[in-house]
């Protein structure tokens, strides 16, 4: 799949004037869209701007929100319902969250999703909330998640996921929650989740996780909970944990983790869940 880190906007020509010229504009932008998702060009996407999908029709960034998301639909879906459609009004879409004419959250929990999580979700420049958690999805985390710079919470949690944690997601510099919990995520914690100056909770316990735990988590000074049990990760637990002055929450009972218990932590004076058993 080809694969740029590049937003619709830099893929796209300046707005002209004019009805025609404005239609044209929309179709060089979607087919310039859907080059970069690596994905084929739905034959209704096509037509989001028909004034009832996206009212304003002339705003391309919503248009081209809309045709991602028909184009990925089926996908992320599998045989779950959604009501993403050309004759509903964008803002209506289960799930579909829209500010400022672009689509700033997608929230699908609870919604019996059996499909797999697009690539081409990664598309969505103004995301700032991915929710697909409590669901039945398969496959891997797309690395392209780790071109959404505004995304704040990513939940992905209670799914069957599969694959290694992107790397990739230590680009998202805004990132307030990634929890990733009870799912069959395999491979190492990527050192790059050391970098998220904004987390607060990271969850990746009830996965399948090896190697040791990243000594660049302790540079995450607001995170509150690092929650890692029930995985298979080795090692001696990093001393830098103990920079983390606003930790409330470590858990890490359940892994095969060997050595002495940092002295460092001692202070953490905020903790108030300490957890190493079963180790």
């Amino acid at each position: 799949m080809l694969y740029r880190n590049q937003s619709t906007a830099e893929v796209t020509p300046s707005k002209p004037r004019g009805i025609l010229s404005s239609l044209l504009w929309t179709a060089v932008a979607l087919a310039g869209l859907f080059l970069v998702a690596g994905a084929p060009i739905a034959a209704q996407s096509t037509i989001c701007s028909n004034s009832i999908a996206v009212p304003d029709p002339e705003d391309p960034g919503l248009v081209a929100d809309c045709a991602l998301l028909l184009g990925a639909k089926d996908t992320l879906a599998g045989s779950a319902s959604l009501n993403w459609s050309i004759t509903t009004p964008i803002n209506q879409w289960d799930g579909v969250t829209v500010s400022n004419n672009r689509v700033t959250r997608l929230s699908l929990g609870n919604k019996q999703l059996t499909g797999s999580i697009p690539a081409a979700l990664g598309n969505l420049s103004n995301l700032q909330g991915l929710g697909l958690y409590n669901n039945q999805l398969t496959g891997s985390i797309p690395s392209a998640l780790g071109t959404l710079s505004d995304l704040q919470y990513l939940w992905l949690y209670n799914n069957q996921l599969t694959g290694s944690i992107p790397a990739q997601l230590g680009n998202l510099s805004k990132l307030q929650h990634l929890v990733l919990n009870n799912n069959q995520l395999t491979g190492s914690i990527p050192s790059a989740l050391g970098t998220l100056s904004d987390l607060q909770y990271l969850w990746l316990n009830n996965n399948q996780l090896t190697g040791n735990i990243p000594a660049q988590l302790g540079n995450l000074s607001k995170l509150q909970h690092l929650v890692l049990y029930d995985n298979q990760l080795t090692g001696s637990i990093p001393a830098q944990l103990g920079n983390l002055s606003k930790l409330q929450h470590l858990v890490l009972y359940n892994n095969q983790l060997t050595g002495s218990i940092p002295a460092a932590l001692g202070n953490l004076t905020n903790l108030t869940r300490l957890e190493f058993q079963i180790n």
